[in-house]
């Protein structure tokens, strides 16, 4: 059943002659989306599997060695603050020193944690913001400033605290390493057993290889936008372009910081369809909440839309000219676009560079449409650039995070098999990933919600039975994979101490 049938039971169960008015149905979509999440937090069993994939990075230490081999009377791989900002740490030696390993000034490594050592032997720990190349050096910004400006010879280590989870991740199942061809399960130990055992020590002191544990680690959230995105109607030339055509639309936008594995891309081209190449975007590690939404109307091709959002790098003290960390707060903005109308594209200029054009699905979700610097406040939507289909609006609350243990020493591919909370069902065709036998389940919690709205307790109490019902008999189909005659044994559980010291913690493979 999709959205408009299982609304269409609704309906009927609640009156015998429904009148459904746009209110109506918005307010009782509400009550099934509701209904929907709630079942993935009490019974997460109804909901199909998904696998998804992490893949690691190695900690990145300074090539001392090497660059002494290549240059017997060279200086160590360093760090030393920059004299005038507090901010900013710039390596010591140039980009063309023989043996230096450069940097990942992609956006791959910002927000990853560096372990600093100073000439004491003191041992501090800061957030990277962004990492660039200035003249012949490469300088990282960091999330707080360094307590002086006068540090050098500093030693360093720039690793991952943690592998943050997909921002909708409800349930971990399984987690398993593909190496050489075999997939090995991961070992899931506790947080306390993990800090009692050193495995969450400092980066320095803990083994490195093929990891074989995996513990939970902290979870972390950016800042939520609190402004909507302002707009200005252009004239020619800036009119509308196409191929896309213009209509009514919604416009959101979020910060974002960081990037996930070079594999894990979006489907969405980044530049518009008449550039070439069509660059694709990466996943961003974290993401923030949507902002207000913007409505905009275009009531014919002669207009285009100039969208303005605030700079994320002045708020946060990285506008000033001059300041070696100008435009280096290493965050992103991303604008999503919903289209709410559609003007008929004949006559754009642009209106035959894609086929089918004026044959388009209308998607009540915010699509992803462009991904700029955190500096950047204006951008143009002209109709040139196609939204990603496949990436849509979430609604972030933060991310849940694991560690691995060995720390990974190269890049591993982790398969996470999990459960997902679902995505908001929007248009009438919109069908909720549960087994079909628990859609009636569903229907009489979403009852429950409107009853009570209504104020009417004895069907809310009711409806609320009938779900409990359901749900008791959907357990026993569906909670547990054995066959329904093998014998469950349960007994009473008794507090014990969790840790276990003669467990070995190392799974040894013969490798090829």
């Amino acid at each position: 059943m999709n959205l408009q049938e299982i609304r269409n039971a609704i309906f009927s169960q609640a009156d015998w002659a429904p009148t459904q008015s746009p209110d109506a149905i918005t307010r009782v979509d509400l009550f099934i989306n509701r209904a929907l999440f709630q079942m993935a937090q009490e019974a997460p069993f109804l909901f199909f599997e998904e696998t998804l994939k992490i893949a690691t990075l190695p900690d990145k230490t300074p090539d001392t060695a090497a660059i002494l081999a290549a240059n017997p009377v060279g200086l160590p791989d360093t760090l030393s603050v920059v004299a005038t900002d507090p901010w900013v740490l710039e390596r010591n030696r140039v980009t063309t020193t023989p043996g230096l390993t450069l940097w990942d000034a992609t956006g791959r490594w910002n927000s990853r944690m560096i372990e600093i050592t100073d000439a004491q032997g003191q041992i501090h720990r800061h957030r990277i913001r962004d990492i660039w190349v200035a003249g012949e050096n490469e300088r990282l910004s960091l999330y707080r400033p360094w307590h002086n400006t006068t540090a050098t010879a500093l030693t360093y280590r720039i690793y991952n605290a943690a592998y943050y989870l997909p921002d909708d991740v409800v349930e971990v199942n399984s987690l398993r390493l593909a190496e050489a061809g075999q997939n090995w399960p991961l070992e899931i130990v506790g947080q306390f057993e993990a800090e009692e055992l050193s495995l969450a020590d400092t980066p320095s002191r803990v083994a490195s290889g093929v990891p074989r544990v995996a513990y939970r680690r902290d979870h972390f959230q950016i800042e939520t936008p609190t402004r909507a995105p302002t707009f200005t109607l252009l004239d020619n030339p800036n009119n509308w372009q196409g191929p896309d055509p213009a209509g009514q639309f919604d416009y959101v936008f979020t910060y974002t910081w960081g990037y996930r594995d070079g594999e894990l891309q979006d489907f969405g081209p980044e530049q518009s369809l008449l550039i070439a190449p069509n660059d694709a975007r990466l996943e961003p590690r974290f993401e923030s909440a949507p902002s207000p939404s913007l409505r905009v109307t275009l009531t014919d091709n002669n207009s285009g839309i100039e969208l303005r959002t605030p700079s994320i790098d002045y708020m946060q003290g990285f506008g000033t000219i001059g300041d070696p960390r100008y435009l280096h707060g290493g965050w992103r903005k991303r604008i999503y676009r919903r289209r709410n109308t559609i003007i008929d594209p004949t006559g754009l200029p642009n209106a035959g560079a894609t086929t089918g054009e004026e044959e388009r699905e209308s998607i009540n979700e915010y699509l992803l449409l462009f991904d700029i610097p955190g500096n950047q406040t204006v951008v143009n939507d002209l109709g040139l650039v196609i939204p990603d289909y496949h990436r849509r609006l979430r609604d972030v609350h933060g991310y849940e995070s694991l560690m691995l243990y060995p720390r990974p020493d190269r890049r591993y591919e982790v398969d996470v098999r999990c459960i997902r909370r679902p995505k908001r069902l929007a248009d009438n065709s919109d069908v909720p990933p549960i087994h079909v036998d628990a859609v009636e389940c569903l229907i009489h919690r979403a009852l429950a919600f409107l009853y009570e709205a209504q104020g009417n307790a004895p069907l809310a109490d009711r409806a609320l039975g009938k779900y409990q019902t359901d749900l008791f008999t959907l357990t026993k189909r569906y909670g547990d994979l054995r066959y329904p005659a093998e014998v469950l044994r349960k007994r009473p559980a008794r507090a014990q101490r969790v840790i276990d010291s003669r467990r070995p913690y190392r799974r040894w493979y013969n490798l090829p």
